[in-house]
């Protein structure tokens, strides 16, 4: 009698906040302290920046492998009401996310499951490909979006605080297991000494 097979739930946490609160800065300071780590973290995050007054903050994503950036925030003036997201420039981004799943990565953060991605568009192929390929995923939602995220991963993810605390927490039950990545690039170092 052939056994079911055992379903590895997805590796994935998202950090819920309000629509006021903008992207979290954990997300940046919590992929540098793994990257110090020796944890290949890759992905983008995102970071706000002031505008003049005509217009609300500039929205640039940033590469955390190699700090490339894509402004994606259009300055479409003080009357409009249209999306200022730069949907040519959230694609130009995804290369990002490809690169970093075609290479050696231990998580994947996307700055944000915003409109774009609730609407399938955005950056969610590469964020389900990830999910796929059982690369761990981090990312963040507006609470307004909540629900779509949850329809979207069918209630699987992890929801997390911002603070870097429960972050490290969520690292701890989906990281690669066996010897540190710092502890192997010691050994290495140290062989290399000898």
């Amino acid at each position: 009698m052939a056994e079911d097979p055992i379903e590895i739930p997805p590796k994935v946490g998202v950090i819920v906040r309000s629509p006021e609160a903008g992207s979290p800065d954990s997300m940046e300071g919590f992929a540098r302290i793994l990257q110090g780590q020796g944890y290949h973290v890759r992905g983008l995050i995102q970071r706000n920046s002031p505008s003049p007054a005509s217009c609300a903050c500039t929205m640039t994503l940033v590469d955390l492998e190699n700090g490339e950036e894509f402004r994606i925030s259009q300055d479409l003036g003080t009357g409009s009401t249209c999306c200022r997201v730069d949907t040519q420039a959230v694609a130009e981004a995804t290369s990002v996310l490809r690169r970093a799943m075609a290479g050696e990565t231990d998580l994947l953060i996307v700055n944000k499951f915003g409109k774009l991605e609730s609407q399938g568009r955005g950056m969610i192929d590469e964020m389900l490909a990830a999910v796929s390929c059982g690369i761990p995923l981090l990312t963040s939602v507006e609470s307004p979006l909540l629900a779509h995220w949850r329809e979207l991963t069918g209630g699987l993810a992890e929801e997390l605080s911002p603070g870097c605390g429960a972050l490290m927490r969520w690292w701890d039950t989906v990281r690669p297991r066996g010897v540190p990545r710092s502890s192997r690039m010691l050994r290495s170092a140290q062989t290399a000494d000898a």
